[in-house]
């Protein structure tokens, strides 16, 4: 299976990047037999550009041909792409990027949602909520 996974480095004892859009790198390999073939650590550009961040970096997983993600959180909109591309989300653990990979192949990472989209709507008692 190839697997992406978001990093805050580019060896396989980086540590796994809690955000995904703007993480430094995206680490790319396939998982044979628990073991970690054709190792490829992709600069992320998003980290210095403007908006859209993770919708940009889930094109790069996209054009790696992964078909799972491993990240600690996805926002909404580059979830749907994932979704798009059929790329299923994992929820990452603390730790580098090798003991993810090692979790994932064994099965034990969780599926991961989209996290909600902040701003307006969102908070009780919105506009008009006074009387």
């Amino acid at each position: 299976m190839k697997v992406a996974i978001a990093a805050s480095g580019e060896t396989l004892d980086s540590q796994a990047s809690p955000v995904f859009g703007r993480c430094s790198h995206i680490i790319v390999m396939n998982i044979v037999d628990g073991d970690f073939k054709d190792v490829k650590a992709i600069p992320n550009p998003s980290t210095t550009e403007g908006g859209g961040a993770g919708i940009k970096t889930a094109r790069i997983v996209g054009n790696e041909n992964a078909q799972a993600l491993i990240s600690g959180s996805v926002g909404p909109n580059a979830f749907e792409v994932l979704k798009q591309l059929e790329i299923k989300t994992y929820q990452m653990v603390q730790g580098t990027v090798k003991e993810n990979l090692t979790l994932m192949s064994q099965g034990k990472l969780d599926e991961l949602h989209p996290t909600p989209p902040r701003g307006r709507g969102l908070g009780i008692g919105g506009r008009g909520g006074r009387r």
